[in-house]
């Protein structure tokens, strides 16, 4: 049993461990997407100059995790009930808030991922990645962001911002 999942834990100790600039070339071209790889980077240089990080601290203004958590719930993007790591938990929903490389809300960006998984995830820089180019798809497709200048706005303030 063991033996059949040693490919697929090589190439997940490959990908845990790139570091961001190298992990979203990659998602980009595992999504199929080359063309969001600039977008991704500039996005990856704004947010956390190229760094692994987790929760971003310090900065004036940020929303706080609670109100990302909470609109998520309601827009029907985190599973309560379903889902233990959609739970608030002992930081009462802080988790949920800008984090990882990429400066994503993590409420509104586990759902790229899955349907059960917990806000640490975008902290790995490849599903850091992996969702800032699905979210740059998206942006495109569903909003009508056809222009990178577009994108980015909505990146920054949100889409009718």
């Amino acid at each position: 049993m063991l033996a059949g999942l040693a490919p697929l834990l090589a190439v997940w100790s490959y990908l845990v461990g790139l570091n961001p600039h190298d992990a979203t070339v990659l998602a980009a071209h595992v999504e199929g997407l080359p063309r969001f790889e600039g977008e991704a980077l500039a996005i990856l240089a704004s947010e956390s100059r190229g760094q692994a990080l987790g929760v971003h601290k310090g900065h004036h203004g940020r929303v706080r995790g609670c109100v990302f958590w909470r609109a998520a719930v309601d827009a029907g993007w985190l599973n309560l009930g379903t889902c233990e790591h959609h739970t608030p938990g002992d930081d009462q929903c802080e988790r949920w808030g800008i984090r990882g490389s990429h400066g994503l809300a993590a409420a509104y960006s586990v759902r790229h991922l899955g349907a059960c998984v917990p806000a640490e995830a975008v902290d790995v820089p490849y599903l850091s990645a992996l969702v800032t180019v699905r979210r740059l798809r998206e942006l495109e497709r569903r909003y009508g962001l056809r222009l990178a200048e577009a994108r980015a706005r909505a990146w920054r303030v949100g889409v009718g911002g």
